[in-house]
C-alpha cells in the first residue's frame, strides 16, 4: 500500500517499527540523537524508494537499511577519530613552528566541524554555516532563509546541540 503513496500505510509502518529500530539503534551507538537521526532516516528512505523497491519481508528491508546507516555511522566515526588520534600524537614543531601546528589544528578542526555540519537536516546546516561559519546574524539568517527569527534560532540550537554530541562523542574516543 506504500507504494501506492498511502500516507496511512506508511504511518501505520512507522508507528510499527519506529521504536524497534530505535531501541537496536541506540543499543549499537548510546548517543540517543544520532539514533534517532538514523531511524528518521530510514522511514525517509522507505517513503523517497516506494515506487522502487520490491519488499518481501518488511521489517526485514528496515533492519538492514538501519543496519547498513548504523555501520556507516560507525566507520565514519573511526576514519575522523583515527586521524584527530594521529594528528594528536604529532610530536611538537621545533623553534617558531609552533603557530603552524596550531594553524594545522585549527583547520582540522574546522574541517571536522564542516564535515559534521554536513550530516545536519537542510535548514540547520544552512542556518549554522550562514550564522557561525560566514558571521552573519541570526536575523539576517532568516530573512536570506525566509523563516522567522525564532525558526533560524531553532535550527542553530539543533545544529550546535548535534555538533556539541558528535564533538564530544569523537573527543571520547581519542581519549
Amino acid at each position: 500500500m506504500i507504494r501506492t503513496d498511502s500516507v496511512d500505510a506508511f504511518n501505520e509502518v512507522y508507528n510499527r517499527y519506529w521504536d524497534m529500530l530505535y531501541h537496536v539503534t541506540l543499543k549499537r551507538l548510546q548517543v540517543k540523537e544520532v539514533a534517532e537521526e538514523i531511524v528518521q532516516d530510514t522511514f525517509i528512505i522507505l517513503w523517497e524508494k516506494r515506487h522502487d523497491i520490491e519488499i518481501s519481508v518488511l521489517k526485514h528491508y528496515l533492519f538492514a537499511i538501519t543496519r547498513y546507516a548504523v555501520f556507516h555511522y560507525i566507520a565514519k566515526q573511526q576514519t575522523i577519530a583515527s586521524r584527530m588520534k594521529a594528528l594528536s600524537h604529532t610530536p611538537q614543531l621545533a623553534g617558531g613552528h609552533a603557530d603552524l601546528e596550531s594553524l594545522v589544528s585549527d583547520r582540522l578542526l574546522l574541517q571536522l566541524i564542516e564535515t559534521i555540519s554536513n550530516e545536519l537536516p537542510e535548514k540547520s546546516r544552512q542556518v549554522f554555516r550562514y550564522n557561525k561559519l560566514l558571521d552573519h546574524s541570526l536575523l539576517q539568517a532568516a530573512k536570506t532563509f525566509d523563516i522567522s527569527p525564532k525558526t533560524a534560532e531553532g535550527h542553530l540550537t539543533k545544529a550546535l546541540k548535534t555538533l556539541r554530541v558528535k564533538l564530544s562523542a569523537l573527543y571520547g574516543a581519542l581519549l
